[in-house]
């Protein structure tokens, strides 16, 4: 068996961070890559998670999977002292042979993507300290590239302008938030038609958490959405991400299905 880097970024992947397994007649059986997030916002705890996408035949699985967290383990250490890394993967939860291989190479199945079913919340639309309220400014190219990067400070993925787009052409496209200064608090991304919508993001600044704020927004989106014959909200959370669960709980959410498993370990 062989590893190589390819000679240029592949799929807009470092060289360094993407790797080929090929077997002793030079075939290719594999290819492993690292995609780096830093997610201070989302999870202080591990601010660096790091991506591990694997595809190979088991002949060459074991030995790419080595060459790959050794790579992670480099980047790790190229952080500052102290500096805590989530290393994991995206699995189909039906996917139990890979399932499998990464429990064996000690990674935890503590978090996985889940799908999400709650009612319209009737709670009033109160923030808690003094901040305006509005819709998203969303008039030009340049705002627009704005709310796309203050969303995706606190997305595990990122959601971009095409993707934008098309939630701004559907019946009942929501974006709103709460200001202060000028200075975005919290805001809000939903979109549907009919009597659903799906709750695209939803984030709070981390200096103004357990305020009361994720439930207002939700609050003054009901209160667009109701008139609208709206009933019905889903989402999509991470199960290891305490405040998301802890808002699905007060809103009466119900787990529909696990849509991705996430396993990792802590580097």
């Amino acid at each position: 068996m062989h590893l190589q880097h390819p000679i240029a970024p592949y799929q807009g992947i470092p060289p360094e961070d993407c790797i080929f397994v090929t077997n002793d007649q030079m075939i290719e059986i594999g290819m492993g890559s690292l995609t780096q997030f830093w997610q201070p916002e989302l999870y202080p705890e591990n601010p660096l998670h790091i991506y591990l996408q694997l595809d190979a035949q088991p002949a060459g699985r074991n030995l790419l999977f080595g060459a790959l967290l050794a790579r992670a383990e480099q980047i790790r250490a190229q952080q500052q002292p102290g500096t805590h890394a989530r290393l994991y993967t995206q699995l189909a939860p039906e996917n139990w042979e890979m399932v499998n291989f990464f429990t064996k190479a000690g990674f935890k199945s503590d978090d996985s993507e889940d799908l999400y079913h709650f009612p319209l919340p009737i709670w009033p639309a109160l923030a808690p300290v003094s901040c305006n309220y509005g819709s998203v400014a969303l008039r030009n190219p340049q705002e627009v590239q704005a709310f796309l990067q203050r969303l995706n400070a606190y997305r595990m993925t990122p959601i971009d302008a095409d993707f934008l787009g098309q939630c701004m052409a559907m019946e009942h496209f929501t974006a709103i938030g709460y200001y202060r200064g000028g200075n975005a608090v919290c805001e809000a991304l939903l979109t549907g038609q009919g009597s659903s919508v799906t709750l695209i993001s939803l984030y709070t600044r981390s200096d103004y958490r357990r305020q009361g704020f994720a439930k207002a927004i939700l609050g003054a989106a009901a209160d667009i959405l109701r008139p609208r014959g709206v009933t019905q909200v889903s989402t999509r959370v991470y199960s290891r991400n305490a405040p998301q669960v802890g808002l699905m709980r007060a809103a009466g959410g119900a787990k529909v299905r696990s849509v991705a498993l996430l396993p990792g370990i802590t580097l």
